[in-house]
């Protein structure tokens, strides 16, 4: 800057200027003597006034559940003491009174009421065993073995014959017998000679068994 412009505004670029560091100083010093010289009424009334806002919701608030209302607890009551209040209604009668236990009962179309008679045990079927035909009585004794007979050898079978409806045997088992020649006579007797009066039940004639002992003896 030149030194005429210097001297017209009086600014100096190397420093500051006493004469404005002066001036600002004053000006502070004359505020300062103000705020003091101020009354004290004046001061609380600008440091304590009251500052109003607004609060402006972020969010509506849920709505918060209302508390019911606590029922008062029961009171205990003296057992011996209470009393219910029962009244029982009298409830008064709309007509005569019938008495039903002597009213006699009429038969319907003059019928008379019989009670059925007690109901009887299933009776148990009568049942007949097989017997000798007898018009076959001779056909039972078999022949003599000869083996046995020369040998002057006795002895018996006994059998277990199954007898069908029609009185013939229709199979035969050894339970004992003397020799095998014994019982292979009397077995084939059996089948081929054999005839019986069958056996029954309640008259009908059915399949049967019956134990036999046939007898070889030299006379």
């Amino acid at each position: 800057m030149s030194a005429v412009a210097e001297e017209r505004t009086g600014y100096r670029s190397g420093g500051r200027s006493p004469v404005g560091i002066g001036g600002a100083v004053a000006v502070h010093a004359v505020a300062f003597g103000i705020f003091l010289l101020m009354p004290k009424e004046m001061i609380e009334r600008i440091t304590t006034g009251t500052l109003e806002t607004t609060n402006i919701p972020l969010a509506a608030d849920p709505p918060k559940e209302v508390e019911k209302p606590r029922e008062a607890p029961l009171q205990k009551r003296d057992v011996q003491t209470f009393v219910p209040d029962i009244v029982v209604p009298t409830i008064p009668a709309t007509g005569p009174v019938i008495d039903i236990t002597n009213i006699p009962v009429t038969p319907v179309h003059g019928d008379t009421f019989t009670p059925d008679p007690p109901v009887a045990p299933p009776r148990a079927p009568v049942f007949v065993g097989a017997r000798v035909n007898q018009r076959y009585a001779d056909q039972f004794q078999p022949a003599y073995p000869a083996g046995m007979l020369r040998a002057q050898l006795e002895g018996s079978v006994t059998v277990r014959v199954t007898i069908g409806a029609d009185g013939r045997v229709k199979a035969i088992d050894k339970l004992t017998a003397a020799s095998d020649a014994f019982w292979e006579a009397t077995r084939d007797q059996a089948m081929r000679r054999w005839r019986f009066e069958p056996a029954t039940r309640d008259g009908v004639a059915v399949e049967s068994v019956r134990e036999m002992t046939v007898h070889f003896r030299i006379t």
